[in-house]
C-alpha cells in the first residue's frame, strides 16, 4: 500500500515537472528575443561596462537569433531538441526567475506528462529497489 502510494506521488511529481516544460520553453524563448533586441539596438561604443569587443557581442547576437529561429520553427520532441542545443544559462535563470508555470493543453503537454509520469515511475521503482537492497542485505547479515 505504502509503494503504491509512492509510486502515485512520484508519477504525479513528474507529470506536474514535465507538463509545464513547454509553457517554460515559451517564456524563456520571449527572454531569449529580448536579449536578442537588447543586443541588437544597443550602441557598443556608449556602452563602456559592457563587453569590450564587439565581435563578441555579434557573435552571441548571432547565436541567439539562430537560437529563436530553431525553437520557434519547431514543434514536438524536435522543440525539446532545439531547447537544448541552444540552451543558455543566464537567460534560463533569468527566466526561471519570473517563471509563471502555466499546463498547456496541447499535443507537447500530454506527451510530457505522459514522459512525467513513465520517468516519475521509473524514479520510485529505482529507489524502492534501492532501499530493498539494503532492507535485504541488513538481514543477511543480522
Amino acid at each position: 500500500m505504502l509503494k503504491s502510494a509512492f509510486d502515485g506521488l512520484c508519477a504525479a511529481a513528474g507529470a506536474a515537472a514535465f507538463s509545464v516544460l513547454p509553457s517554460f520553453i515559451q517564456q524563456y524563448l520571449a527572454g531569449l528575443s529580448a536579449v536578442h533586441g537588447y543586443l541588437s539596438r544597443r550602441n557598443p561604443t556608449a556602452d563602456r561596462g559592457a563587453s569590450s569587443n564587439p565581435l563578441v557581442d555579434d557573435a552571441y547576437r548571432e547565436s541567439l537569433a539562430a537560437g529563436i529561429q530553431s525553437i520557434d520553427e519547431s514543434a514536438g520532441f524536435h522543440r525539446l531538441l532545439a531547447f537544448a542545443s541552444h540552451f543558455d544559462v543566464d537567460v534560463a535563470r533569468d527566466t526561471l526567475r519570473v517563471f509563471k508555470p502555466a499546463v498547456q493543453f496541447t499535443l507537447d503537454g500530454l506527451y510530457l506528462f505522459l514522459a512525467g509520469i513513465i520517468v516519475g515511475l521509473i524514479l520510485s521503482n529505482a529507489f524502492a529497489f534501492g532501499c530493498r537492497r539494503v532492507v535485504r542485505r541488513r538481514r543477511t547479515y543480522a
